[in-house]
């Protein structure tokens, strides 16, 4: 088959890998939104506490995705080298999410931490054993520019799923019996149970039915991990995306953050409807990942990512002017900052298997896991250092629970709103002036095509 050649993805393929997104997005959700309520309310281990033996354990989150993806680019097996991850790790990962929801009640002092952190760095190594290889896989199952970008639209329609059943399903599993810690320890405990099975399901699932592309299979990769690293970064357009995806990240983050302290503070709603505005979102964002398809396959993918950019700069800057008892108009905003955030949640993964190619031209070798790897890396850096500034400009602003002034209230706008906008507003003009477009996509993988 010709590098130029479609390889007519069947539908039930690209549904196939979307669904691998639903389990592991949904676990991902369940320990974003409640884990750390696990630790303080069922548990009953003190917060500061629980936050430092995850800050820790986080170290480990931080560093191991370029170091499994690396790991996946060397592996050799009958299974493929993303493949064996799958079929390996779809049950350990159900049995570690199990596990992470049933520590045993009574934890204190040095135990709680000991407990906290063994446990959350043996799932999340499991998790991104399984994650970074599914993730992979997009850049294998198809070389083609557009087709691409349909089969991430099914993921991504996977991973909205995914969170919308680890946001906001998932208070009704752990909540069932009451909110005594005893009742949400068991509540919780059903809960690790119920999505640690889905996840395996889905991971199962994927690994039975999805295959990659017969030439796929390269030789695994003869670099060892810092010289792949620094070839890596050597990439002109990789290092453009990651810039642009990481201003994003950290404006999503920043306002996904102070999102809680803009409902209760200036909204003068309580925190229920925090989950209302999320459920808007991720409706509005799973309704319009169709549309950024066709938008990046009339035009670019750099273009179709920075008109989403730009649309939810303008929803997020908005913001900033809404009051209190217009919870109604929040709402509204919400629905554009989702249109726009669609975007995001598809075409950036779309366009980071493209690069690939490019590295294979430089190196001789397909490097997805690479890639994959260090993307993950950039996307949890500025999440965390989006997380921490909103906390530090809080602080500037003099935000006590105890006693809100105006001027908190001001600071807790601008956190919520135009300073997050700003970050997106950034990463537009390096998306319009993005190099990979769709012929010069086309034009490597010729050149490859007479390399072969």
């Amino acid at each position: 088959m010709s590098p130029q050649t479609r390889t007519g993805l069947s539908a039930g393929t690209k549904l196939a890998y979307g669904v691998g997104n639903i389990g592991i997005q949904g676990v991902v959700a369940l320990i974003s939104f409640y884990l750390l309520v696990y630790y303080t309310d069922a548990l009953l281990v003190p917060a500061g506490l629980a936050a430092t033996a995850l800050f820790v354990a986080k170290i480990w989150d931080v560093v191991n995705d370029p170091l499994f993806g690396w790991l996946s680019d060397r592996t050799r097996s009958r299974f493929g080298r993303r493949r064996v991850y799958l079929v390996f790790g779809a049950v350990p990962l159900a049995v570690v999410t199990y596990l992470l929801f049933a520590l045993p009640a009574g934890l204190t002092g040095a135990a709680a931490f000991v407990a906290i952190l063994a446990s959350f760095v043996v799932f999340d190594t499991l998790l991104t054993a399984v994650s970074m290889p599914y993730s992979a896989m997009s850049a294998e199952l198809t070389h083609d520019y557009d087709e691409r970008t349909s089969l991430l639209a099914y993921s991504s329609v996977g991973a909205v799923i995914g969170f919308l059943l680890g946001g906001a399903a998932a208070p009704a599993i752990f909540g069932a019996g009451g909110e005594s810690p005893a009742a949400l320890q068991a509540g919780f405990r059903t809960a690790g149970l119920v999505f640690g099975i889905v996840a395996g399901l889905s991971v199962g699932f994927v690994a039975w039915k999805v295959r990659p592309r017969g030439d796929a299979e390269a030789k695994p990769t003869e670099f060892s991990i810092l010289p792949a690293i620094a070839a890596t970064i050597k990439n002109k357009p990789f290092v453009e995306l990651i810039v642009a995806f990481g201003l994003a990240r950290f404006g999503f983050t920043m306002i996904s953050t102070a999102l809680p302290f803009f409902v209760v503070r200036r909204l003068l709603e309580d925190q229920k409807k925090v989950g209302a505005i999320l459920g808007v979102l991720l409706v509005v964002v799973a309704v319009f990942i169709p549309f950024w398809r066709g938008v990046a396959v009339r035009r670019t993918k750099g273009f179709a990512y920075a008109i989403g950019l730009a649309v939810t700069a303008l929803g997020m800057a908005a913001v900033f002017f809404v009051g209190a008892g217009r919870f109604g108009l929040m709402l509204g905003l919400t629905a554009l900052i989702g249109f726009g955030i669609s975007a995001h949640w598809v075409i950036p993964w779309a366009m980071l298997p493209d690069v690939v190619e490019y590295d294979q031209l430089e190196t001789g070798e397909r490097r997805e896991g690479m890639y994959f790897g260090v993307y993950g890396l950039v996307d949890k850096i500025f999440r965390t250092l989006g997380l921490v500034s909103v906390g530090w400009l809080l602080g500037l602003f003099g935000y006590d629970p105890s006693a809100v002034t105006e001027s908190a209230v001001f600071g807790i706008r601008l956190v919520a709103g135009p300073l997050p906008a700003l970050f997106l507003l950034a990463a537009v003009p390096i998306l319009l002036r993005y190099p990979i477009d769709r012929a010069s996509h086309a034009e490597v993988r010729r050149e490859l095509g007479e390399l072969a």
